[in-house]
């Protein structure tokens, strides 16, 4: 038997949801067992569509868009690229060269200070949380409505790694979904997002926040925070052993 409420759940899912009423809806999700299934269907569809339809660029068209602008950096710094491409025969350069921005993943300095910069504006704006829940049938496929990948999302609270809710965000351009936990009076996000062949930054320090970066699948993973050395090795080691 179907729970009245499921035609509500799935609009919360869908994102069609604000204010008061997508309230109700989470609050009804967290306690209905028919409407927390719904949600890992929901999910589970999420993370078959993605695993379907995710292309990668074939090495060949790569290797040529890397020697055109390649070439167009070996001319003259004043006149090169961009003074080429206002003109018309300058247009097919230009072209090439944002297809290349586009098809090529960020180098692992830009995705750390990406990750870091998310972190602290999240933090400085007041806005590290856009759905507020320790259960992971609402976070999950919150995150799958609204970032379009569904993570393996799990209360660490018997480890000392609250799930308090997530949001979406960006890495480097490109849309993440967010796990936030509470550890003491600390936050630690736990960023995904759709691998695009980067190579990851070694774990480190950036502006006073620890980081750590791994691929697990499809999937890139970081965690951010700045709590301490132990506390966090802890939260990398409890992250990487989740399954999808």
């Amino acid at each position: 038997m179907s729970c009245e409420e499921a035609l509500q759940t799935q609009a919360y899912l869908d994102g069609q949801l604000n204010g008061a009423e997508g309230e109700t809806a989470e609050r009804h999700l967290e306690t209905c067992a028919q409407c927390q299934a719904l949600a890992a269907a929901t999910a589970d569809l999420s993370d078959g569509l993605r695993k379907a339809t995710r292309h990668r660029a074939p090495e060949l068209l790569r290797e040529r868009l890397k020697k055109q602008l390649d070439r167009e950096t070996r001319r003259s710094p004043a006149k090169s690229f961009w003074v080429g491409a206002a003109s018309g025969g300058g247009l097919s350069a230009l072209a090439a060269g944002f297809a290349l921005l586009a098809l090529l993943p960020p180098t692992a300095a830009t995705l750390s200070q990406s990750l870091v910069d998310a972190h602290t504006a999240a933090l400085t704006g007041g806005k590290t949380i856009m759905v507020a829940s320790s259960n992971h049938h609402t976070v999950k496929p919150w995150l799958a409505a609204h970032a379009g990948i569904s993570p393996p999302v799990t209360d660490f609270a018997q480890q000392g790694f609250v799930l308090t809710g997530g949001r979406t965000d960006q890495v480097a351009g490109t849309p993440a979904a967010v796990a936030v936990y509470a550890h003491g009076n600390h936050e630690v996000d736990l960023f995904t997002w759709p691998d695009r062949g980067a190579q990851l930054p070694k774990s480190g320090m950036a502006r006073g926040f620890r980081t750590a970066f791994w691929k697990m699948g499809d999937l890139n993973y970081a965690a951010v925070s700045d709590v301490d050395a132990a506390a966090f090795q802890k939260f990398v080691g409890l992250a990487q052993s989740q399954r999808e």
